[in-house]
Parts: C-alpha cells; structure tokens; sequence
C-alpha cells in the first residue's frame, strides 16, 4: 500500500488546475494545425503523431491530486486537443469528415484518462506506482518510433527523433524521486502493450479512412 501513498505535494486550486489543462489542451491542437504547413522532416513528426498529444494528457493529470481527476483531466485535455486543432484547421479552411473526428475522440477518451492518471502517478505517487506512470511517456514515444515510423513508413529520421524525445522523457520524468533505475525496467515492460497499441491504431485507421 505504501506504493499507492500520496507525498502530499500541494495541488495547485481547482480553477487554476482547469484552465491549465484546458489552455494547453486548445493550444496544443492548434499549434499543430498551423505548424503542419511550415515544418519539414523529421520536425514534421512531432505534429502530425499521438505521443506529443499524449504528453500534454500526461501532463494535465499532473496537476490533479486524485486519481479520478486525473483522468478526467487527461480525456479533457485530449478532447480540447483535437478541438483546437479542428477549429485551427476549419479557420484556416480546411474541414474534416465526422468519422475522422470521431475517431479520434474516441481515442482521446481511451488514452486520455491513462495518460492524465499516468501524469497523477508520477507526480504524485510513490515507489512502484510512481515508476509505473513515469513510464507511460517514454514508452509512448519509443512505441510510435518503433510501429509509427520505422516499421510502417520507413521514416528513419523521424524514428530517431522519436527515440531521443523518448530518451529525454526518461531522463525527465526520473528524475523525480530518482528512480531512473526502476523507471527504465517499468518501459521495458510497458512498451509491448505501446507497440500493440500502435499496431491496432495504425490498422483501425487505415481500415477506416
């Protein structure tokens, strides 16, 4: 149970907590709507792929000192996510088809809540739990630089960046609690399921659209 104890950090209020998460949600979206247009390869990746969105889901759980918050967090922060990037893009004049944008939704409200409560874990947990969650980052970018870039598109360059965003995040993100040692053992066992997720992605999305 001690690995499920909270440290007792304070949580910033409640009205800062939301518009936080709400703000970087919105201009996550439509940041990377506008840098589409003007970013090439390998920076284009990191507008145009899942794990960049789930780090600001993770980083939104952060702020919540429960659980449950966290996770509501993380699903709101994706949903604004793609609401910012929608209303950027349809400003700009391009518009999307309902399927695409229900889709992603519906992605928003499954990784959102594990990433906002992976965001709560980290900072907020200890031990194991902790490990667990600081895990969830790296293991995402590794993932999409394994499935996303190397093995489906053959985008070397874009792989490699990943990889090192990766590694950064793990840098990062142990150096709460300095658990490098038990975080680089808690990606190993995460990133099979990461790869399976991107596996799947990429197929119901391909199969979809």
């Amino acid at each position: 149970m001690a690995d499920e104890k909270e440290p007792g950090a304070a949580a910033p209020s409640l009205a800062v907590r939301v518009l936080v998460a709400a703000a970087a949600g919105l201009a996550t979206g439509a940041v990377t709507s506008l840098l589409q247009n003007y970013l090439g390869s390998p920076w284009l990746s990191l507008v145009n792929s899942a794990s960049p969105w789930l780090a600001v889901m993770f980083a939104a759980g952060a702020l919540w000192p429960r659980p449950r918050g966290a996770a509501l967090a993380g699903a709101a922060a994706g949903l604004l996510e793609l609401a910012g990037y929608y209303l950027t893009a349809a400003a700009r004049g391009y518009s999307a088809g309902h399927g695409i944008v229900v889709f992603w939704a519906a992605c928003a409200v499954i990784g959102g809540p594990l990433f906002g409560a992976a965001g709560w874990a980290w900072w907020r947990a200890r031990g194991r739990l902790a490990s667990l969650g600081a895990a969830a980052v790296p293991a995402a970018f590794l993932a999409e630089a394994a499935v996303g870039y190397a093995w489906r598109l053959h985008y070397w360059s874009s792989a490699l960046l990943f990889t090192i965003v990766a590694v950064i995040a793990f840098v990062l993100t142990g150096l709460r609690g300095h658990q490098h040692a038990r975080l680089a053992l808690w990606v190993l066992a995460l990133l099979p399921a990461g790869l399976a997720a991107e596996l799947v992605l990429g197929l119901a999305y391909n199969q979809s659209f």
